[in-house]
């Protein structure tokens, strides 16, 4: 984990070796260390019980949840298979050969400013790409593959990984009360994970524009005969209610990044959903486009309206909107996790290897974010960190992870320095001053 943080290359095992200056020993426990020697659930609960620490007694637990792909070269890794490019052209699908997982990762709330937050990691779990059946398959192997296909969904993975975190919660008597909110895209707004959300847990996630809504039915004054209704009469649409000028947009504020953003929204207090179960009472929220520009002087561009669904039909809506927006944290974690620490690099193929080896990966910059916020807080930088002279007209409100990285290596550095001696280093015949640093620290 030290070694994620200084590597500056690919984040190979052997790179992580060179490192840490393990070149001249046996690499091989490296590699049985990813086989079958780490529990994931194990190796996040340190991170969730700092995360827990640091929110007001309060607040509840707001979690994010999606999943991203890792690209793959070898066509004998386990858990691969061809995906939809996400970021491929609109008109055209380009296919890449990757795997995919799913990360569960919880805000921390800016103690100053509430309604800013920082997503850090708390979970994450591979999905296998299953092999499909052949074609005179017998229909035994046909009905267990669509058994274990819907074992394998997205929406199956999040109801393990949320009921991990629930556990771990109900363990604890502070935390046992705690309420979860669950956000996701519209890959997780379904049948799968609606109706099987752990208890004390509330969703709020984005779905389409054209999902059946009903109304609650009226309770009976008197007991009938038969069966009690379960859903009322039809209820128009999001897209519907959108575009139905009787009804008034409403006025927000929410905080969006480094200034607040102005929301207009129409909202369906009560309503039945067939997908998120029978007894389930729903709340509906439409958000009007958002006005923006690419640059100062170019023309002004509008966001996709976004339909919201939540399964507390109680909950305040600018509390339900502000949760939602802190969703996009997740993605910045992706990029983060692929491009500075290099998750999905290590050339690993066995079962237990590909699913171990991106988890102490994000974990290790899960524990970095958890460090940064526990020593600088939200709003200073490390005493180390001068930005470069292009960087002197934006005005930074929070550490970044590279300043964090940046950190961690001068303070390695200067306790190499500090710690010079032959004894420190045992044999350093040919070797570089870079590398004579990484071993005194290791």
């Amino acid at each position: 984990m030290l070694a994620h943080l200084l590597n500056k290359e690919r984040h190979t095992v052997t790179g992580l070796l060179g490192t840490l200056g393990r070149e001249q020993q046996d690499w091989s426990k490296a590699y049985r260390l990813y086989r079958g020697h780490i529990e994931s659930a194990a190796l996040f609960s340190p991170i969730l019980e700092g995360v827990l620490e640091l929110l007001p007694k309060e607040a509840a637990l707001m979690i994010a949840v999606d999943d991203s792909h890792l690209r793959k070269t070898g066509l004998k890794v386990a858990s691969a298979g061809w995906y939809r490019d996400p970021l491929g052209p609109a008109f055209h699908t380009n296919l890449m050969w990757s795997q995919r997982f799913i990360q569960l990762s919880a805000a921390v709330p800016d103690p100053a400013n509430p309604k800013r937050s920082r997503m850090i990691p708390i979970a994450m779990e591979m999905i296998p790409k299953l092999p499909k059946p052949a074609k005179d398959a017998s229909q035994e192997e046909l009905d267990h593959y669509e058994k274990i296909k819907a074992l394998n969904s997205p929406g199956a993975h999040a109801i393990r990984l949320l009921q991990q975190v629930r556990e771990h919660l109900d363990a604890s008597s502070a935390y046992a009360e705690k309420i979860m909110w669950v956000c996701g895209d519209g890959d997780y707004s379904n049948s799968r994970l609606l109706p099987h959300l752990p208890s004390k847990t509330i969703y709020i996630g984005r779905t389409r524009a054209d999902i059946n809504l009903r109304s609650v039915p009226p309770q009976p004054k008197h007991r009938a005969p038969g069966r009690p209704r379960s859903y009322g009469k039809q209820l128009p649409t999001p897209e519907a209610l959108r575009k139905d000028k009787t009804v008034a947009w409403e006025d927000l504020s929410i905080c969006n990044g480094p200034k607040d953003t102005k929301v207009r929204y129409k909202r369906i207090a009560r309503a039945k959903w067939p997908n998120a179960g029978e007894q389930a009472v729903i709340q509906v929220v439409v958000i009007a486009p958002l006005r923006y520009k690419k640059r100062k002087n170019g023309p002004w561009r509008y966001t996709k309206p976004a339909y919201l669904v939540c399964t507390d039909a109680n909950m305040p809506t600018e509390q339900l909107i502000q949760a939602y927006f802190w969703r996009w944290g997740i993605e910045v974690n992706f990029k983060d996790e692929k491009q500075l620490f290099g998750a999905g690099e290590a050339q690993v193929r066995t079962a237990e290897s590909v699913s171990s080896a991106p988890a102490v990966c994000i974990a290790t910059y899960a524990a970095l974010l958890l460090a940064g916020i526990r020593a600088y807080g939200f709003h200073s930088k490390p005493p180390s960190i001068n930005p470069p002279k292009w960087y002197k007209r934006k005005k930074h409100s929070r550490v970044t992870t590279s300043d964090l990285i940046t950190q961690v290596h001068q303070e390695l550095m200067r306790a190499a320095a500090g710690n010079f001696s032959p004894l420190s280093f045992g044999n350093i015949s040919n070797t570089s001053h870079h590398k004579l640093n990484m071993r005194a620290v290791a």
